[in-house]
């Protein structure tokens, strides 16, 4: 699927479905490349898993004043999540993930905001210097909640 497609598609269904604050090309900026590694379209049958990642992000967004969430990181196909060291069974390529930075906001505040969520049962968590990392895994069957990582 071309990104200009893959735009359109996921586009329309959020929108449809009254997401306003991320868009496709955050989920999946299809085309981007790695060390000559270019990211594919996600399976369009994954976009629930999307939209659920999007509830908490849209809760992080709104806690404690509303301020932008930035997405490093969302979808990776298999290929790319080699490229660039991701580990084997990554959320991220369930487009259950997100590497996120909430404006004006330090990453381990980040990460104590998403631990103390009302879905902190069902999330993975991973603190880094520069970023939040969060997943759905529980939502989706697999084991949480799963913490890792310093801030620091």
């Amino acid at each position: 699927m071309t990104r200009s497609d893959w735009a359109t598609l996921c586009g329309s269904r959020l929108e449809a479905s009254g997401i306003n604050n991320f868009n496709a090309l955050e989920i999946c900026d299809v085309g981007r490349e790695y060390c000559g590694v270019s990211l594919s379209a996600p399976p369009l049958e994954l976009l629930g898993n999307a939209v659920k990642l999007i509830d908490v992000l849209q809760w992080v967004r709104r806690a404690d004043g509303v301020a932008p969430v930035l997405i490093n990181s969302w979808y990776r196909d298999s290929g790319y999540n080699e490229a660039i060291g991701g580990v084997s069974h990554s959320m991220h390529m369930t487009l259950g993930a997100a590497d996120i930075v909430k404006v004006g906001w330090k990453p381990s505040d980040v990460a104590d905001l998403i631990d103390d969520s009302p879905w902190k049962r069902q999330l993975g968590l991973g603190r880094y210097n520069s970023f939040t990392h969060v997943d759905i895994r529980g939502m989706i069957g697999r084991p949480s909640p799963a913490r890792w990582g310093t801030n620091g």
